[in-house]
Parts: C-alpha cells; structure tokens; sequence
C-alpha cells in the first residue's frame, strides 16, 4: 500500500512539473508557426510592390484564423498580429525601391 502511494505521488509530482513547460512549448511552437506566415505575408506584399508595381496600402488578411494587418511605412512593409497569447506582435520587411 505504501510503495503506492509513493509510486502514485511521484507520477503526480512528475506531471504537474512537465505539464506546464509542455503547455508553454506548445504555445511557442504555435507562435513560431504564426510569425513565419506573416514574415511569408510580408516577403509577398515587398515582392507585389517591387515587381508587380502595385500600390502600397493598407491589408487585413486571415490566415488559418489568424488575422494580419499589413502596412507601409517608407519602403518597409509591416504587418501586426495577435499571438497565442493575445499579445500584440509586429514585425517589419524593407522592401526596397521598385524594380519597374
């Protein structure tokens, strides 16, 4: 009975020290997956302005339910979005002069 409850206090003690760095881990991944499709968006929106010669403006686009505001400021293209958390991010891509 003993050994147990031992055994069974170990298992507890082990998971409640593993479950919340797994959880965090989890979550970092998950914003990691997030800035990469916004750097990806905004490679996309420097690429359309430099080559495309369309015109800089403001976009708000929905990626696997994420929304992404992208806008300019001089020759770099920024984009903001909400992480995991709800935390605010932004994250900005010179995009240069037009090649055209």
């Amino acid at each position: 009975m003993a050994e147990m409850l031992v055994a069974l206090s170990t298992l507890m003690m082990v998971v409640s020290l593993l479950l919340p760095q797994t959880v965090l881990i989890m979550q970092e991944r998950k914003n990691i997956q997030i800035r990469y499709k916004a750097f990806v968006l905004l490679k996309r929106e420097a690429a359309l302005y430099m080559y495309e010669n369309e015109a800089k403006q403001q976009k708000e686009k929905v990626i696997n339910g994420n929304v992404y505001y992208t806008y300019w400021g001089g020759n770099e293209v920024c984009g903001m979005w909400k992480d995991v958390k709800g935390k605010m991010m932004e994250q900005c891509f010179y995009a240069g002069e037009k090649m055209n």
